[in-house]
């Protein structure tokens, strides 16, 4: 069903499985207390949490979505992730939405994601 569908919609569907699976990521990282905050800049500060989202919902996307320009706000350079951390598979609900005409056939060259991790 998922290959039929036009491709921002399963752009979506991916990002919504891929971002159940970082707030899985942050919730583990948040109860062991070890945060490991660095400061990006004044009153800029990052966690392991917020770097450790951004990459599983980077790597996620873009094994699947390889023409699609993906960015996040932690830094867009493609990093080794956890296999456990990569996800695959499509909300399956996403997947039953139809999309308006116009979007039905959007190329991979006009879409740019944006991921920023809030833990």
């Amino acid at each position: 069903m998922a290959q039929c569908q036009p491709l921002l919609t399963r752009l979506i569907a991916s990002s919504v499985t891929a971002a159940t699976q970082a707030g899985k990521i942050i919730r583990e990282i948040l109860n062991k207390g070890e945060l490991n905050i660095v400061e990006k800049g004044k009153n800029d500060l990052q966690t392991e949490a917020d770097r450790s989202a951004q990459n599983c919902i980077i790597e996620s996307l873009s094994r699947q979505f390889p023409d699609v320009t993906i960015i996040g706000e932690e830094g867009s350079s493609r990093c080794e992730v956890s296999p456990d951390w990569i996800v695959t598979e499509m909300d399956q609900e996403v997947l039953k939405i139809e999309l308006p005409k116009h979007l039905e056939n959007v190329s991979p060259k006009d879409i740019c994601v944006w991921v920023d991790p809030l833990d």
